[in-house]
């Protein structure tokens, strides 16, 4: 792992095999390529030993600490046996981690064009219809609003969350943060949210917005301008997977179960193809 293309191939090699979502600076610290002081949680290491066949990260450094071959069930461990030290395990989990993604790497070069130089390939050159870059769904992962703009051709203002892209009706390029404690975006995140669940409530002391009557209308009017406008929105998640915004899809107003007190977005697209643009559009026909 010596380049940051390797971890985001161990990324995507993670996803695609048990639906999980590791972080790219996770990954990067727990190899080293980052700078790392603490020890990892145990909910990072779950992911990664679920990779390489085991249960989890417990059912992992259990048989590590094993000096002879026996049958362990998931039922009864030995009651005697120890956990080998943490950072010795990561590092035995890592070498695990190399040989399969070197495999799978290996793979899908044989099914590239021998003729191309391997310098020159990123994991998503494969998948790429417009020869350009495609976002899906959980595998792209971004540090800051201006990380994800930039693609679009766009730069970051103070209404970076919200910005309407170029050329385009009513389609906007949304940053939310799960959870929000003001605009609640809610939904279930081991899915990654294939709906969102958003309302608005003022902040705990916040004088003059707490009138229920008040923030009853806000969300009323809100529903309204939605129903109109029929927006559909490229939506990049903050703090559903570390504190990085993260790809989730494509999302549309939910007409059905939305209600003039909560707006209810619908996820109509699993990917965004940056190099068709202009076909976004067409979901609202589906």
């Amino acid at each position: 792992m010596h380049t940051p293309k390797d971890f985001d191939l161990l990324r995507d090699s993670i996803y695609e095999e048990c639906h999980e979502m590791v972080s790219i600076s996770t990954l990067k610290r727990l190899w080293g390529y980052n700078r790392y002081e603490g020890t990892p949680r145990v909910s990072s290491l779950n992911p990664i030993a679920r990779y390489v066949g085991y249960r989890d990260w417990d059912e992992y450094t259990l048989n590590c600490s094993s000096n002879e071959e026996q049958d362990v069930s998931n039922e009864s461990l030995p009651p005697a046996k120890q956990k080998p030290n943490g950072h010795l395990g990561i590092y035995v989990l890592a070498a695990l981690v190399l040989l399969i993604v070197a495999i799978g790497y290996g793979l899908l070069l044989n099914r590239h064009s021998s003729t191309e130089p391997v310098d020159a390939l990123t994991a998503t050159d494969f998948f790429v219809p417009s020869g350009k870059r495609v976002l899906r769904k959980g595998q792209d992962c971004f540090r800051t609003i201006d990380d994800y703009l930039v693609l679009f051709g766009m730069e970051a203002t103070d209404t970076a969350y919200f910005r309407p892209l170029p050329n385009s009706k009513d389609v906007y390029l949304w940053g939310p943060e799960y959870l929000h404690p003001v605009w609640h975006n809610e939904g279930d995140s081991t899915l990654l949210l294939p709906t969102i669940t958003e309302y608005w409530t003022p902040l705990v002391g916040e004088k003059g917005y707490q009138n229920m009557e008040y923030i009853r209308l806000a969300n009323e009017k809100l529903y309204y301008e939605r129903l109109e406008k029929d927006e559909l929105r490229l939506t990049f998640m903050k703090n559903l997977v570390d504190g990085f915004y993260i790809f989730i899809g494509i999302y549309r107003m939910d007409r059905e179960q939305s209600t003039t007190e909560k707006t209810v977005w619908k996820r109509i697209s699993d990917e965004c193809d940056l190099g068709n643009l202009d076909k976004i559009e067409q979901l609202r026909n589906i």
